[in-house]
């Protein structure tokens, strides 16, 4: 059994790369958010179906840093993610209001089960195109 929760352990570690916190925090100290490295991770370690809202932010931190965008965790009261100190991205389904969004400049919902874009509603797809 020690075996193979050290292999676990060496798994998780190497698959555990994003790792987010809001703005002026350190490494050392605890992270907001940890997201797995791959969606299909998260279906693979859960003993359960993922929760919608993880798997989502997920795919958007995966494909957002896979282009090499500087991800902040921005909080839940200001959207999901700050993508490069600049735009504000709320990850949701296709009724997802712009009420965390409001105020905010370069600010975007990106939305799941939507077809196309609506105002600044992005479709979670989209970003697949990112990779």
């Amino acid at each position: 059994m020690q075996k193979a929760n050290t292999r676990q352990k060496c798994f998780l570690e190497e698959h555990v790369r994003n790792k987010y916190f809001k703005k002026n925090i350190t490494d050392l100290q605890k992270p907001d958010k940890i997201y797995l490295d791959n969606t299909n991770l998260l279906y693979a370690l859960c003993p359960q179906k993922p929760e919608t809202g993880t798997v989502r932010e997920t795919f958007i931190a995966n494909q957002l840093a896979s282009a090499g965008h500087t991800i902040e965790y921005a909080g839940y009261k200001r959207g999901d993610f700050r993508i490069d100190n600049d735009t504000v991205i709320e990850v949701g389904g296709a009724d997802k209001g712009y009420g965390q969004l409001a105020g905010q400049e370069h600010s975007f919902i990106a939305a799941d089960d939507i077809e196309s874009a609506y105002l600044r509603k992005i479709p979670l797809w989209a970003f697949g195109f990112l990779y």
